[in-house]
């Protein structure tokens, strides 16, 4: 999952080749890496997709981008897209 998020981001930030070599688990990606409100919604919406996981936004707290590693963590709470998200729901 470290390396799905490292590549999304690194995508995001094209602009900033180096990156990658400074990334770590510890990276906290609001101050180290510098992403602006559209390129953090960017990077929420890629992180969705790729990853296939649903973000429970009502969950999500700013500390959870302190750092990669405490972002996989709550990123493993999140629910898989695979699932149904109402399981009431029948077709």
């Amino acid at each position: 999952m470290y390396g799905k998020i490292v590549d999304i981001l690194c995508s995001i930030k094209e602009d900033q080749p180096e990156l990658r070599q400074n990334l770590s688990l510890d990276t906290d990606l609001n101050n180290d890496i510098g992403l602006d409100s559209l390129q953090m919604i960017q990077f929420m919406l890629k992180v969705e997709d790729q990853l296939n996981v649903v973000i429970d936004y009502d969950q999500f707290d700013y500390e959870h981008l302190q750092s990669i590693d405490s972002f996989i963590t709550f990123l493993k709470s999140c629910q898989s897209q695979e699932q149904p998200l109402y399981e009431d729901v029948k077709q």
